[in-house]
């Protein structure tokens, strides 16, 4: 796909659709954006590098006065959580079981105070609207519109967040794919966001494969989709230099099974601390960071982690679920401090 030179784009009053923002391989990629004031305006970075790579930016309104639910007022909470399928929880929930799901979901995700929210298995962008409205002072950034050969089966990443987001982009994971019959269904969500911090952080929403299937090919699939967004985090990191000091926090569904010593051999993970990123689960006991608990077929995992760059070596923690059954994985909370003194 080849790219013009920047240009403006008149937007409608709420939310627009940039489509397609990608196209590999004949598999088109979109993302949906809410307005956060002014235009949203193409930046004109080395697509040349990229050539499957487009950002949007907004001009973003200053910052609201933000808070951030802790008691003492002095983190910035990112949250990450893959809410299974919402709403409904089954790609095949009836009409009942979506909206008791929403009801529920709604009710309990305010209670985590995210200044900065990172979502998985969001089924539409109608739903991730609604989440973001269910908790106060949060703009949507990024919701992905990733596609499948079935509608039904699709499932979304989602960024949002109290702060200014400069630039929203989205992709698939296109290069692990060798055969063309291979449907790519899976990618990640970024954003840059201006907040409290000095300098800005890049944020990224990952839902990586699952382990359905053969372990090798699921262990390199994963493998290959963390250099890939590594890749992106190095391009981004070059253009947003003279916006001060970057920070990058990634984080999601990895489904990492590195207990399990069929699988300690992946590297997934290595690939992030070999670029110099911290893994905030670093020390904590497997029992203490368990994210999806057994369900009768399968033992506890912890599929879920987030991974910092240029922030002190912070420690996330599982926030566990209210009394019900709102998803199979807890949600992570990791806490940053306003600033390093």
């Amino acid at each position: 796909m080849r790219f013009g030179a920047p240009r403006s784009l008149d937007l409608p009053a709420a939310v627009m659709h940039v489509c397609p923002l990608m196209n590999t391989q004949n598999h088109t990629y979109n993302v949906r954006f809410r307005r956060l004031g002014g235009r949203l305006r193409a930046l004109g970075l080395a697509l040349a590098l990229l050539p499957s790579l487009l950002v949007l930016s907004a001009c973003a309104s200053p910052f609201p006065g933000a808070t951030t639910g802790d008691e003492q007022n002095d983190a910035i909470r990112v949250v990450s959580w893959n809410i299974e399928w919402f709403p409904g929880r089954s790609p095949h929930a009836s009409e009942r079981e979506e909206e008791e799901h929403r009801l529920e979901v709604a009710e309990y995700l305010p209670g985590l105070h995210p200044d900065i929210l990172l979502l998985q298995e969001i089924r539409t962008a109608d739903a991730a609207e609604f989440l973001v409205d269910a908790v106060p002072g949060l703009e949507l950034h990024v919701v992905t519109a990733l596609e499948r050969p079935d509608p039904t089966f699709a499932q979304q990443l989602v960024i949002a967040s109290r702060y200014p987001a400069l630039a929203g982009f989205a992709e698939v994971f296109t290069d692990i794919y060798d055969d063309d019959d291979t449907e790519p269904y899976r990618g990640y969500a970024f954003a840059a966001i201006d907040w409290p911090r000095d300098g800005i952080v890049l944020v990224y929403s990952v839902h990586l494969k699952s382990n359905r299937g053969e372990s090798s090919v699921n262990i390199a699939t994963r493998e290959a989709s963390a250099k890939q967004i590594l890749n992106h985090i190095g391009v981004m990191k070059e253009h947003y230099a003279e916006h001060g000091p970057i920070t990058v926090i990634v984080g999601g569904d990895f489904n990492l099974l590195l207990e399990r010593e069929e699988m300690a051999h992946e590297r997934t993970l290595d690939k992030f601390l070999e670029a110099g990123f911290h893994w905030t689960w670093d020390g904590v006991p497997f029992r203490r960071r368990v994210t999806w608990p057994a369900d009768g077929r399968f033992g506890d995992a912890c599929f879920d982690h987030i991974v910092t760059y240029g922030l002190p070596a912070l420690t996330a923690r599982v926030l566990h679920k209210p009394e019900g059954e709102l998803s199979d994985h807890r949600p992570v909370l990791l806490r940053v401090p306003l600033d390093d003194e």
